[in-house]
C-alpha cells in the first residue's frame, strides 16, 4: 500500500501538529505520537494531549490504498527530520504500510519507524461534534494561555470561533484545523464584559477619545504586492512598445517584449500556485523578494544554471559576441538601419 505525497508537505504536516502531543510519561501513552490516516485524498496528521488537538492535511500525490497508523512521539520526530532533509519543493515521498511499521522512501533514502498499538483519539467524530453545533452568542470566555505556544506552527493567520463559553475553540488555518478547551470558570458567577468594562471604568475615564484606534498590522503575504507589481511591468513594458518611434531601435523592442512576456508568465505561474500550495507560496515569496532587495540574484542565476548541468558563460559569450557584432555592422554602415 503506497502513498505518495510531497516532501516538504510532509514535514510541514507534521510540524504544525506536532506541539500539540502528550508526554510520552502521561496516562494514555497512545496519545504521545502522531496519528497519520491516509482517506485516500488527503494524508491527515492528529495530535492531542486532551487539551488541545491539532490536524493538519495535504493532498496526496498517488495513493493506492487507505490506512491508519500511528506513531510515536520520538520515531515521529526522526521522520520530520528525515522529510524536511529533502532540498526541493519537487521532492516526493512514497509512504508504505506493514503491520507495526511505516516505511518512508524517496531518491534521498529510506527510513522505517514503527507503528504504536491502540485506539487514537476519535479526531473526526470531536470535529465533526464542535464543528457542527450551532453557534450561541459568547460574551466572554476563558483561555488557558499555556497552550498559546502550540499554534505558532500552524501557520502565521488563524481565524478563531467558539461556539459556546464552555464550547471548545476552534483554530482553522489552510488545511489545518484544531481545538482548545477553555478554561472552567470557578467562581460562581461567570464573569462577563459588562463586569468587565466596569472594573476597569476608573482606569480608563479619562483616555483618550473613543474614535482612536490601534493601527492596523502590515499584511505579511507578499503575494499582493508581488502580483501588482508583476502586472504594472506588463502594461509599462506594452506602452513602452507603443512609444518605440517606428520600430527602429530593435534592440528596445526586443527587451520589451522580453520584460512584458515574463513578467506575464510569472504572474500567471504565481496565481497558479496560490492556489495549489498557498503557505508554500508565501514562504518562497519571502525569499524570493530578500534576493531581489540584496542584488545577488545574477550570481545564484549563474550558480543554478551550472547546477543544472548548463554553461551559464557559454550563454554570456554567444550573447556578447552577437552583440559586438551587430554593433560593428551598424557602425561600418549605418544606412542599413
Amino acid at each position: 500500500m503506497t502513498t505518495t505525497v510531497a516532501a516538504h508537505q510532509l514535514a510541514e504536516a507534521l510540524s504544525q501538529v506536532m506541539p500539540h502531543m502528550a508526554s510520552p510519561a502521561g496516562s494514555t501513552p497512545i496519545l504521545a505520537g502522531v496519528h497519520v490516516a491516509n482517506d485516500g485524498t488527503h494524508l491527515h496528521a492528529v495530535a492531542t494531549d486532551r487539551h488541545t488537538l491539532a490536524v493538519a492535511r495535504r493532498r496526496l500525490r498517488d495513493c493506492e490504498d487507505e490506512w491508519t497508523v500511528t506513531v510515536g512521539a520520538v520515531h515521529i520526530a526522526y521522520l520530520h527530520a528525515w522529510a524536511e532533509s529533502h532540498p526541493t519543493h519537487r521532492d516526493t515521498v512514497d509512504l508504505a504500510v506493514e503491520p507495526g511499521q511505516l516505511t518512508a522512501s524517496s531518491t534521498a533514502g529510506r527510513i522505517a519507524v514503527p507503528t504504536m498499538d491502540g485506539v487514537h483519539a476519535p479526531w473526526q467524530a470531536l470535529l465533526g461534534k464542535h464543528l457542527d453545533r450551532p453557534a450561541e452568542t459568547v460574551d466572554i470566555a476563558g483561555l488557558d494561555t499555556q497552550y498559546l505556544a502550540r499554534w505558532a506552527k500552524a501557520g502565521r493567520h488563524l481565524q478563531i470561533s467558539q461556539a459556546a463559553p464552555e464550547a471548545p475553540f476552534v483554530l482553522a488555518g489552510l488545511d489545518f484545523i484544531g481545538l482548545q478547551m477553555p478554561v472552567r470558570q470557578i467562581r460562581q458567577e461567570a464573569p462577563s464584559r459588562a463586569a468587565l468594562a466596569a472594573d476597569w471604568a476608573t482606569s480608563i475615564a479619562n483616555g483618550a477619545p473613543a474614535n482612536v484606534d490601534l493601527p492596523l498590522p502590515a499584511d505579511g503575504d507578499a503575494a499582493p504586492a508581488m502580483t501588482e507589481n508583476l502586472l504594472k511591468q506588463v502594461l509599462i513594458s506594452t506602452q513602452e512598445l507603443y512609444d518605440v518611434v517606428g520600430g527602429e531601435d530593435r534592440a528596445a523592442i526586443a527587451a520589451h517584449t522580453r520584460a512584458g512576456a515574463h513578467a506575464w508568465t510569472a504572474h500567471r505561474l504565481l496565481q497558479v500556485l496560490r492556489v495549489i500550495d498557498p503557505r508554500t507560496t508565501e514562504l518562497a515569496l519571502a525569499d524570493i523578494n530578500g534576493e531581489l532587495e540584496a542584488g545577488d540574484f545574477p550570481e545564484l542565476a549563474f550558480d543554478d544554471a551550472e547546477t543544472l548541468g548548463h554553461q551559464p558563460q557559454a550563454w554570456i559569450d554567444s550573447y556578447t559576441t552577437a552583440r559586438d557584432k551587430r554593433a560593428a555592422q551598424a557602425t561600418e554602415s549605418p544606412a542599413a538601419n
